[in-house]
């Protein structure tokens, strides 16, 4: 008879072995040894900022140098050679384009795309939404205005300058109650490829930037390794810009940020590029953040079980349907929230901070599977049937309420009364306790019922580096830092405390400040 153990694990327990900051116990379906399964997350790394006295001779002098080559490193060196500065871009990895081959759905407001659709909207109505799609976000902030101003600007031009696919505006309740997500992609891949393709001259990879260069109190370059040969050197530059994107991937920033995940497993719903370097490069030169805790937390994901891909996460698109209850079989939530990041909350006031999701039989069966998110290597695009998820110890299957809570421990009584009240809502095609849309009621037709564990997912930072309203990264004196520029993700997306909790469509404001912050900077190297 399948067995359905639990290794519970609460937030508050001690350290585990394998890493002391992040708890490996998980809820574990197992058909055959009858041992609990655990998995703990990837501590990161940090790199070394190094010294940042300046080298005898630079290896190269420009205009403006440009630390990362994502979207924001991209759309910066490109608006800085449309301004005529000299550039050059240092990445890391083999490739160049970071987290932005996997963004596909901007937000924008205004567009003409949503004319065409017959969609009312404009900055300013977004404005008027942006404290409750944000939760907390201050609409009044000069980088969130700009934002709103300037984000039809970014998807258009990416239509019409870079011959980027658009493919549809949706309603995403992360971007407010006015449908703003807008599709973009090009060859089924995020948009950025143009813009690796424009920029690949002035791109220098297998490159890392190890410190950033000062003299006085200006940055006035970086020290670099070539990592496939161990060449050290430096570049000198009038202005230099770090776009090295978040630090989602990082556990310890991760927690220093969300404390009150301490102790729970964390899943990776986050770039593998991901993990805060430029953070690491300014902290030497003083530089200030707004980390406040708002740290973007996914709870729509389930641990990846294969060997090889521990603290990754299998992401299953239609959760929208399911029933996500505590461990006293109570429904919490608007199931419509695993598209944000608000749903952190839930599972943060839960018994053992632990939430279930009860899948409908029509959800499973109309499925493609659970799929990977960010998982590279062998298989890692693979997406994965409910049948295969059982056999892997991560979901299990129930013919009706009572073996569910035999095997799980819910309270019998409580999940009954709580599916029941589902189905007469279900009926009645009206949510009445969470307002869930009524597209996504879906009826369990008395079973069989499939469940599994959601866990808290690392998706992306919507706090980092402070800016001016120019994009120049404040030391902790709260004056500007000269020399020394910052755009996307390692800045918060906009470098300000001013997004709440986060909004959905955000690589809007990486590719917005990129472009802000490139020509801003180029404009001040050039006339120095």
């Amino acid at each position: 008879m399948l067995r359905l153990l639990w290794a519970f694990a609460a937030c508050a327990d001690p350290p585990t072995p394998n890493d002391d900051r992040v708890a490996e116990s998980v809820m574990t379906f197992n058909l055959d040894s009858g041992e609990t399964g655990a998995d703990s997350g990837d501590t990161g790394h940090t790199g070394d900022s190094g010294d940042t006295s300046p080298p005898d001779l630079p290896a190269l002098t420009v205009d403006l140098l440009v630390i990362g080559s994502g979207p924001a490193g991209l759309s910066a060196a490109w608006a800085a050679q449309e301004a005529g500065a000299s550039v050059l871009i240092l990445e890391r990895e083999e490739r160049a384009g970071g987290s932005g081959w996997y963004a596909s759905n901007f937000f924008a407001a205004g567009t003409r795309f949503q004319a065409d659709a017959r969609i009312v909207d404009s900055p300013a109505q977004a404005l008027a939404e942006w404290q409750g799609f944000t939760a907390g976000g201050d609409p009044n902030d000069p980088w969130v205005i700009a934002l709103a101003e300037g984000s039809a600007a970014v998807v258009e031009g990416l239509v019409d300058v870079w011959g980027v696919s658009f493919d549809g505006v949706k309603s995403d309740i992360t971007m407010g109650p006015t449908p703003r997500q807008h599709h973009l992609s090009v060859d089924g891949a995020g948009p950025v490829g143009p813009l690796v393709e424009a920029n690949a001259e002035v791109t220098w990879l297998n490159t890392e930037a190890e410190a950033l260069v000062t003299e006085g109190d200006r940055v006035i370059g970086a020290r670099f390794v070539e990592l496939t040969t161990g060449e050290r050197g430096w570049v000198e530059a009038k202005a230099t810009l770090v776009a090295t994107g978040g630090f989602a991937r990082d556990i310890d920033r991760v927690l220093d940020d969300r404390p009150e995940l301490e102790g729970c497993t964390i899943v990776f719903e986050s770039a593998p590029h991901a993990q805060g370097r430029g953070l690491d490069l300014v902290a030497v030169v003083g530089a200030a953040t707004t980390l406040r805790g708002d740290h973007g937390i996914y709870v729509h994901s389930i641990r990846d079980p294969r060997p090889g891909f521990e603290g990754e996460a299998l992401w299953l698109l239609g959760l929208q349907q399911a029933v996500i209850v505590n461990l006293n079989g109570e429904r919490v939530i608007n199931e419509q929230e695993i598209q944000g990041f608000q749903m952190v909350d839930a599972l943060i006031a839960a018994p053992d901070k632990r939430l279930l999701a009860i899948l409908p039989p029509a959800m499973v069966q109309g499925s493609p599977g659970w799929m990977p998110m960010y998982n590279v290597g062998e298989d890692g695009d693979k997406d994965f049937t409910i049948d295969e998820l059982i056999s892997m110890g991560v979901a299990a299957r129930f013919e009706d309420l009572p073996s569910l809570a035999a095997e799980t421990g819910l309270p019998q009584d409580t999940i009954t009364t709580t599916m029941t009240r589902y189905e007469e809502q279900v009926a009645a095609r009206r949510d009445a306790d969470f307002g869930k849309d009524r597209t996504y009621l879906t009826s369990f037709e008395g079973g069989p019922y499939h469940v599994v564990e959601l866990v808290p997912g690392s998706a992306k930072s919507f706090g980092g580096l402070a800016l001016d309203p120019e994009g120049r990264v404040l030391g902790v004196n709260g004056e500007a830092i000269p020399g020394l520029w910052a755009a996307g993700e390692v800045a918060g997306m906009l470098g300000t405390a001013a997004l709440g909790e986060g909004m959905g469509g955000s690589i809007t404001a990486v590719y917005f400040t990129g472009q802000r912050v490139g020509a801003n900077a180029a404009a001040e190297a050039l006339h120095e």
